[in-house]
This record gives C-alpha cells, structure tokens and sequence, in this order.
C-alpha cells in the first residue's frame, strides 16, 4: 500500500511539472512564432518616393505585400529586409536615402505586415522570402547588380541567404546565431531559462519543422566570398556587440563599423549623415 502511494505521488511529481513546461514552452514557441502583425502607417510618397505596389511569390507559395521603388537611370538595386516582427515601413526612413543611387525593393517577411504565411522562422524560411525578392529583380532586368540590407532579423537573413544573385551585404545588428539569441532574451527566466529553451526548440521541430539550433548567420557567412559590412552600435542591449565579432571572426573579410552611443534600431541616428555616407559608398563600389 505504501510503495503504491509513493509510486502515484512520484509520478505525479514528474508528470505534473513536465506538462506545465511543455505548456509553457508552447506557449512561448507560438508567441514567438506567430507574432502579432505590426503594420506601419508611413509609406514612400510620405518621403517624397515613388513606388510600385506589388507581390512577390515564394517557392513554398507564400505571397509577399512589396513596394519597389524605381530609379530613373540605374539598374542596379538593393533589397531592404527590415526585422522582428515589424514590416517594410519600420525600416523605411532608415534606409530611403539609398534611392538616390538604387532602385529599392523592400518587402514584408512572411507571417508579418501585410504578407502571407503563418509562422517566423527567424530566417530559417525568410531567406525564400528573399529569394523571392532576387527573382522580382531579375524578372524586371535588373539581375546583374543586386545588393541587400538587412536590419536586425533582416540582416541575420540577408548572411542566411546564400543567392549567388547578391553582390553585397550590409547588415545592422544583426544577432549571429539564433539559439544564442534565445538564450540572451531568456537569460532572466533563471534555472527554468535552459528546460523552457529545449521545451521550446521542441516545439519548433514539430510543429515548424525548424532546427533553431542549425540557423547561425555566423556559420553561413563563413561561407560568403562577397562584401559584408556590419552595422553594430556599441549601447545595442538587444543584439549586443558580440555578435557582429562573431559573425567578423567566422568571415574575416567582412567589414565591421561600431557605431559609437548607437542602439538596436538607433544607428542611423547616432551616426547622422555618416550613416548614410559609408552605405551608400559600401554598395555603390561593391556593385560597380
């Protein structure tokens, strides 16, 4: 009788507290997953820009909410990947002084704004949204000189993405590895932070079928023979400087700028005019 009431306590002592982190952890899992759409108020001809609404196709069928903004002699251009879980307008103002020298193609990553799809990834999958971005480019002719940037999620993407298409990369903040990112984020949960991380990245495999230990920008721009520069402000608490040192020792050649007082999103205006000044040279050489 006794060792059947101790069997039934410590089984209930087990079970109990695994199905509440297996709770827990889904419901983190689909928060970050599925976030709640974020949709900006601003759009180009608010800064004087013209723009093409259009729609862009992935290859696992997701349709993407574009604008592409032409240039009226180049034909050179540059992809705007904006971050987490923003949209194209977040990313707008910070980057609109690249259509003085580029036609621009900015988008909606997928689950966010106003494109389809259901779930983020963290660029597991976003570097088809890009691919889709590359294709649209090319479908207009201008497939010869393409560059991407990349804030935050966007630049984590942009190194993710290896389209032979891209001549250039320029990334601001963006994190290196997207299971140390989740320990940096979760780093105050305390001895619960590593179970709810693995109950997580469960999750994730199930349900998404995404490795979340396998997305490291870091080791896929090891792999890039083309220009990278890296944006990374030296107060960002959100993506801390590490990361662009970790992504620069796993591609020597990248370029690293440290934005002295700059914050995640905060760059561009810490910087002021050198901002805009360093990017556009950076990709005016690159794509030459």
């Amino acid at each position: 009788m006794t060792d059947t009431l101790a069997f039934k306590v410590a089984w209930r002592l087990l079970l109990y507290p695994a199905l509440i982190l297996a709770a827990a952890g889904f419901v983190f899992f689909w928060i970050y997953a599925h976030p709640k759409r974020f949709l900006s108020s601003i759009e180009p001809g608010a800064l004087g820009l013209l723009a093409e609404a259009v729609k862009l196709k992935t290859a696992d069928g997701v349709t993407l909410d574009a604008w592409f903004l032409p240039h009226k002699t180049s034909r050179k251009a540059v992809i705007i990947c904006h971050g987490y879980p923003m949209d194209k307008g977040d990313v707008l103002r910070m980057t609109s002084f690249l259509a003085k020298d580029f036609n621009l193609l900015y988008f909606d990553f997928r689950a966010t704004g106003r494109s389809g799809g259901f779930f983020s990834t963290g660029g597991a999958r976003e570097v088809r949204d890009v691919d889709a971005a590359v294709a649209h480019l090319r479908d207009r002719g201008l497939g010869e000189a393409i560059g991407a940037f990349g804030f935050s999620l966007g630049g984590a993407t942009v190194l993710l993405s290896a389209n032979p298409a891209i001549r250039a990369r320029v990334t601001d903040a963006p994190f290196s590895d997207l299971a140390a990112q989740m320990d940096y984020i979760f780093r105050d949960f305390g001895l619960i932070s590593k179970p709810l991380l693995f109950v997580m990245k469960g999750w994730s495999a199930l349900v998404m079928g995404v490795n979340i230990n396998s997305v490291s920008p870091a080791r896929s721009a090891a792999r890039l023979t083309t220009p990278v520069l890296i944006v990374q402000g030296d107060e960002d608490t959100q993506v801390p400087p590490g990361n662009a040192q970790l992504i620069k020792a796993a591609c020597p050649a990248a370029e690293v700028w440290l934005v002295k007082g700059g914050v995640h999103g905060g760059n561009r205006d810490s910087a002021g005019a050198e901002y805009e000044k360093r990017i556009s040279a950076f990709f005016v050489k690159a794509l030459k």
